[in-house]
């Protein structure tokens, strides 16, 4: 599970560069691969330039104005562009509570693409 948390904030650390006035909860929901560690959760607050990104406990994750819950590989293909935030909320495979106005205002920075894909 660790590991996939520090996916997630390694492609929020990308995408995310700019404020947006809010504060995030991306939830990462358990893979169906056996894991018996908690979900854990990454608490990004978009308040300031570039937004700060902090990993706390799922128990903690009530805090925010928006909170995603997600598989880590929805939630790494949404931050990389991969994958259409819509999309992924319409077909089920990303939950949101909150407000969800704080969707609009997000700028999601593509990912740089692979050296070899770009040739």
């Amino acid at each position: 599970m660790t590991a996939d948390i520090d996916r997630v904030k390694a492609a929020a650390l990308t995408a995310l560069t700019a404020p947006f006035g809010a504060v995030l909860i991306i939830v990462v929901e358990h893979s169906g691969r056996g894991d018996e560690d908690p979900p854990q959760a990454l608490r990004i607050d978009g308040r300031s330039a570039p937004p700060a990104m902090t990993l706390i406990d799922k128990e903690k994750a009530r805090d925010g104005d928006c909170i995603w819950h997600g598989k880590a590989d929805t939630l790494v293909r949404i931050l990389e562009t991969e994958r259409a935030l819509e999309s992924a909320y319409v077909s089920g495979r990303l939950t949101i509570s909150g407000d969800m106005s704080v969707m609009a205002r997000l700028t999601l920075t593509p990912a740089q693409p692979n050296r070899r894909e770009a040739r």
